[in-house]
């Protein structure tokens, strides 16, 4: 983990490492600025901490998607102007040995919103989905979480099934987005803030 905080610095991330979740809640919510607007992707991991009730419960001014009753058409709008928040949060699929954020997505805003568009990024992320390299990122992706995230979300794809990708053509598939997130310019530098807690948390 240690190693991986250093490489997140050499390629121009933040990396920080916690015990806990509690621990990554608290630091997670000192990061954002004051009057900060904040969205956040789906993730299993800030549920896990907390932080997704602390943002939707608290005094923040938050983008929220996941507001129940919302139809469908305010949900894609909010997810748009989440582009556009001052803060973004969400978990990531692997953190590579050599620093770099492995991710899969469904209709892509999640990894958008990592790749461009908010001025923080705030990434918290579990022991467990820390990797050697991107061909270990990508199995554990293909076997490991994507698999147990459609039959957690009662998918109809094969791999719901088998527990393996099979890179099926099933309407219901969530893995439709692919990203690599290696480096960030200089003048982005510390943009992106990875909290890696020693727990295992996600899938």
């Amino acid at each position: 983990m240690d190693k991986v905080i250093e490489r997140l610095s050499a390629n121009n991330m933040r990396g920080y490492l916690v015990n806990s979740r509690e621990e990554a809640c608290k630091l997670a919510l000192e990061l954002i600025p004051a009057e900060a607007t904040v969205a956040m992707g789906n993730s299993l991991t800030l549920r896990e901490t907390g932080i997704f009730a602390a943002l939707t419960g608290g005094d923040y001014k938050l983008i929220n998607q996941f507001e129940p009753g919302i139809p469908p058409e305010e949900n894609i709008k909010r997810r748009k102007q989440g582009l556009l928040a001052d803060v973004y949060f969400t978990g990531t699929n692997a953190v590579t040995s050599d620093g770099e954020l492995v991710n899969i997505d469904g209709k892509g805003n999640r990894v958008a919103a990592m790749l461009f568009g908010p001025d923080k990024v705030i990434v918290v992320v579990g022991k467990n989905k820390l990797v050697r390299d991107r061909t270990e990122a990508w199995n554990r992706l293909r076997t490991e979480a994507a698999p147990a995230l459609a039959k957690k979300l009662g998918r109809s794809t094969p791999c719901a099934a088998t527990g393996v990708c099979s890179e099926c053509s099933s309407p219901e598939r969530i893995c439709r987005c692919y990203t690599v997130i290696g480096s960030q310019m200089p003048a982005d530098k510390n943009r992106i803030h990875v909290i890696i807690v020693n727990e295992d948390l996600g899938l």
